[in-house]
């Protein structure tokens, strides 16, 4: 933690190799964030890139986190992602990269594979927003209780019910849709 302060300290001062060492930790859990959001490359990889360029204008003009830099840009990815949503609410097509498929499987298990992606999808994108960012925190991502609790600016026990809630509502959806055998009931 001492180091992400003297780091962001360095970055506030605009230091090249400071912002350098910023992204190079950032980008990738950042990318990996949005992807699991948006569900596309190519989007999450300019969603990625735009998180640190409002990261660099907020220096050049004397703003940003003045600490919890972590915190500040998972904030700055989550409102992206939000922005992004609403504007693909817009659109109804199959994203590119969903068409993509495994040499080595066969067709059946494509098709069967396919369908199981996209039903996790549409599954999980209609959880709130919040329950959303738990689940993708904590079982996508592999972070923490706290960690999610700091990075979202929550109790922990807000995200211990929201993870709950979040796992319920999954588990609702998908057997609407077909994707498991019974509603587990509790």
């Amino acid at each position: 933690m001492d180091d992400e302060k003297a780091l962001l300290s360095r970055a506030r001062a605009l230091d090249e190799e400071a912002l350098s060492i910023l992204f190079d930790r950032y980008y990738e859990p950042l990318y990996r964030y949005i992807y699991h959001h948006v569900g596309h490359v190519q989007v999450a990889e300019d969603l990625a890139a735009r998180v640190f360029h409002r990261l660099l204008e907020q220096l050049h003009a004397g703003r940003g986190p003045d600490r919890h830099l972590k915190a500040w840009l998972y904030r700055v990815a989550r409102n992206l992602v939000i922005d992004e949503s609403r504007r693909r609410k817009h659109r109804d097509h199959m994203r590119l990269d969903e068409r993509l498929t495994d040499e080595e499987q066969d067709v059946p298990e494509q098709a069967q594979a396919n369908i199981l992606h996209r039903q996790a999808r549409a599954a999980l994108e209609k959880l709130t927003p919040r329950q959303r960012d738990v689940i993708i925190l904590k079982y996508l991502e592999q972070y923490e209780n706290e960690e999610i609790a700091r990075l979202l600016g929550l109790s922990v026990g807000a995200v211990k019910a929201l993870q709950h809630r979040g796992l319920a509502a999954l588990r609702r959806h998908l057997h609407r849709m077909g994707a498991v055998e019974k509603e587990v009931k509790r």
